[in-house]
């Protein structure tokens, strides 16, 4: 775009973003203290210095940032979004089986009942910070988390529901899930079925190729499942490696050897593939890993939550060190929430003995977590003709004092609580810390008839452990 008319007028763009400063995290990680960016429709069209941004643009309308952060919206890799309100319905104890909770809350999901819990998840992302989330193929009706992303206006990646076609693997989950049965006919049958939504260019609902994974895949499965991805340019997604008591079955099952290298003899690995979890890892499976060019999304609080860190130590930092894309994702929000994750990654590098440095965290909620989705060329980083994802923080938070070093002050101390406003896709969907397109009350009140009808199929009752609840 020129930067003015043929008579030396500005241009107009739609909205003119001022008084910023800027962490582009494009690839020269460019950092403008006194920054603008400027928007036409859904898309950047100039990111620089306010003066000479000014000198180019006028705004049809202009939001002052009032020397605050603005950076790109964050990403989060891997969200369960359809039970999302079953955090605190079940015990804390690590030592109850909450895999068979969860699968009975998943038994009784209406259409209805996911479209409350994705919504609760998307005005949850939004306030956090996040505009864009990536559904591991977990929702019986995809139309249900569509219609929530769309009515908050945050954007999602999402796939065929529970594609998944053996039980060798003793993936838990598997025989539990009454409405999708571990069979080879129905999952050819999903696979890459809501691919049709890439066909929407601008608009905010993507979609991926996604198997369960960790167990519950056959070789035959796997294979297709990564040409299926390979002939339409997306990403694969799966969980993998995730616990020490099933990957043992895996290595069995895949020819007796740590089950990555062998994927990686089947082609299975590559850049356009996204491993959720990947807590296991054994000596021979990094340098597979390495080469082959995957993200991983890590969840570092599943990893200490279930007590995997006991013996399994963590080689996330490391992979960094060596290159590896790895991202973060909430997954089921049980203890924490959107934006979490960095500290506690932080923390069990550190424990680890490992470093990841503040930056590195951001990136990798930004332009490493878009490269995960296959999105990286449109979202992630704040570059002329990316789309318009991102965030204003506020300045006047004491949790930001002193300020001298803005990204460690929005990763660890102020997190959430500075996010003034989110912009998605070029329009502005929180403000003040409220959201836009939808109003609050209704989603409160969404879910909690969703809750309502929930509870007593479960028996889910209201109390803590103390007194007669005890």
């Amino acid at each position: 775009m020129s930067a003015k008319g043929s008579n030396g007028q500005k241009t107009s763009c739609d909205l003119l973003i001022v008084n910023a400063y800027v962490l582009t995290v494009d690839a020269q990680r460019r950092v403008l203290p006194s920054g603008a960016v400027a928007i036409s429709g859904a898309r950047i069209v100039a990111v620089g210095p306010e003066s000479e941004v000014r000198a180019r643009f006028s705004g049809k309308r202009v939001l002052d940032a009032r020397g605050g952060v603005v950076h790109p919206g964050m990403v989060d890799a891997h969200l369960h979004s359809t039970i999302h309100l079953s955090r605190t319905a079940f015990p804390d104890d690590p030592k109850i089986n909450s895999f068979e909770k969860f699968a009975g809350w998943i038994n009784q999901l209406t259409d209805e009942d996911e479209f409350a819990n994705s919504l609760v998840a998307c005005a949850e992302m939004a306030r956090n910070g996040f505009t864009c989330a990536m559904e591991p193929g977990t929702v019986f009706e995809p139309d249900a988390l569509a219609a929530a992303a769309e009515a908050v206006g945050v954007r999602v990646s999402l796939s065929d529901p529970y594609v998944w076609d053996t039980t060798e693997g003793r993936n838990t989950m598997v025989n539990h899930i009454k409405r999708a049965p571990p069979d080879a006919q129905r999952a050819r049958g999903l696979l890459g079925k809501q691919l049709v939504r890439n066909k929407v260019k601008d608009g905010l609902v993507h979609a991926h190729v996604c198997i369960y994974g960790s167990g519950s895949a056959s070789e035959e499965l796997e294979i297709e499942a990564k040409r299926t991805a390979d002939a339409n340019g997306v990403i694969l997604n799966q969980h993998q490696n995730f616990s020490p008591t099933q990957v043992p079955f895996d290595d069995q099952r895949f020819g007796g050897k740590p089950v990555l290298t062998r994927f990686a003899e089947l082609g299975i690995l590559g850049p356009n593939v996204n491993f959720t979890h990947m807590n296991v890892i054994r000596d021979e499976e990094v340098e597979p890993i390495v080469k082959s060019g995957i993200s991983i999304t890590w969840q570092p609080g599943n990893y200490q939550y279930y007590g995997i860190a006991q013996t399994q130590k963590s080689r996330m930092a490391d992979f960094l060190d060596r290159g590896v894309n790895v991202t973060l994702g909430v997954d089921l929000a049980k203890i924490w929430t959107f934006g979490d994750m960095a500290r506690i990654a932080y923390l069990v590098a550190r424990q680890s003995g490992g470093y990841i440095s503040c930056e590195r965290l951001l990136e990798m909620q930004t332009i490493g977590a878009a490269r995960a989705l296959g999105l990286d060329r449109e979202i992630g980083s704040l570059e002329v003709g990316k789309r318009a994802d991102i965030v204003i923080r506020d300045p006047d938070l004491v949790e930001g004092l002193p300020g001298l070093n803005p990204v460690i002050q929005l990763v660890m101390l102020t997190q959430s609580r500075a996010i003034d406003t989110v912009i998605c896709n070029g329009a502005i969907i929180l403000r003040g810390g409220h959201l836009t397109r939808c109003d609050e009350r209704w989603i409160h009140d969404t879910a909690r008839a969703s809750i309502a009808r929930m509870a007593p199929l479960l028996d889910l009752k209201v109390g803590t452990r103390w007194g007669a609840n005890a």
